[in-house]
């Protein structure tokens, strides 16, 4: 018998034939999964962005608390919406170089307060407690806490200046 003819045996007996192996597996395999939305900080910080004063804040030119509010959300979101301290442990080097990038900057006008210059100088201390701690390598609830409590620093300073981000 032809292959011809065993086609039409198979299509007259309602039998279908084989595809080759590698189509069946594609047929069979599941959908792809779409990953879930992953946090996305430079989005979040340009809406931040939006809310201020129509971009007129002085406080919006101080590219240096800016960049340390960049890795603050990176870290700090993760840590306290998933107990995710991952982030915190890989961008802690980098925090402590922004804060003392901060300390070092000259404040624009509007934040130019003495509660403000304390809380600008003692941020990168406040960061290097951090530090220790992921050095340390202390355990997750320990750093969650120390993250909390420099957020809580962070937020003097960021709140006193009228910025009008919120993280």
């Amino acid at each position: 018998m032809s292959i011809r003819h065993s086609l039409v045996l198979a299509a007259a007996l309602g039998m279908a034939v084989a595809a080759p192996a590698s189509a069946q597996d594609k047929a069979k395999a599941p959908p792809a999964k779409k990953a879930g939305p992953a946090m996305d900080h430079a989005a979040m910080h340009a809406e931040h962005m939006k809310q201020m004063d129509g971009g007129k804040a002085d406080a919006a030119a101080w590219k240096e608390l800016d960049a340390y509010h960049m890795l603050m959300m990176a870290t700090w979101h993760p840590a306290k919406d998933k107990n995710d301290l991952a982030p915190t442990r890989a961008k802690i080097g980098e925090m402590v170089t922004a804060a003392k990038a901060v300390a070092a900057s000259k404040a624009p006008a509007a934040c130019q307060k003495p509660a403000l210059a304390k809380a600008q100088a003692g941020l990168a201390g406040e960061t290097q407690k951090v530090q220790a701690l992921v050095a340390s390598k202390a355990d997750d609830a320990a750093l969650k806490a120390a993250m909390k409590a420099l957020h809580d620093a962070f937020d003097v300073l960021e709140e006193g200046c009228n910025t009008g981000m919120k993280h």
